[in-house]
């Protein structure tokens, strides 16, 4: 008659996530000249290809993702969901595109 009680299992992950940053903007703005400098200055290594993601270790438990996006507006509204934080390039000389006044409305 004594109650039995089910054991609890911490599944907490030993590890944070990472943040994921996503890098938004028209072609030719710089937005892989970005992570190059953000990766160079967090490694000291540098990057000659940008295939996919980028995961830096920038502290003993704190990663960060960088994930560049395509001038694509389902694109950009696919990553916008699962980004912590959402940097939009936009080039100065040539002024603001339709696709970042869709992007802004979107975000």
């Amino acid at each position: 008659t004594k109650k039995q009680r089910v054991p609890v299992v911490d599944r907490t992950p030993l590890e944070p996530p990472p943040y994921i940053v996503g890098i938004f903007g028209p072609p030719q703005v710089g937005k892989s000249t970005l992570i190059r400098a953000l990766v160079k200055d967090a490694s000291f290594q540098r990057v000659n290809n940008l295939n996919g993601p980028i995961t830096l270790v920038t502290a003993k438990k704190r990663r960060v993702t960088y994930i560049e996006c395509a001038n694509d507006i389902n694109c950009m509204i696919d990553l916008a969901k699962v980004v912590d934080l959402a940097l939009l390039l936009i080039d100065a000389s040539f002024g603001f595109e339709m696709e970042t006044f869709e992007f802004i409305n979107i975000a």
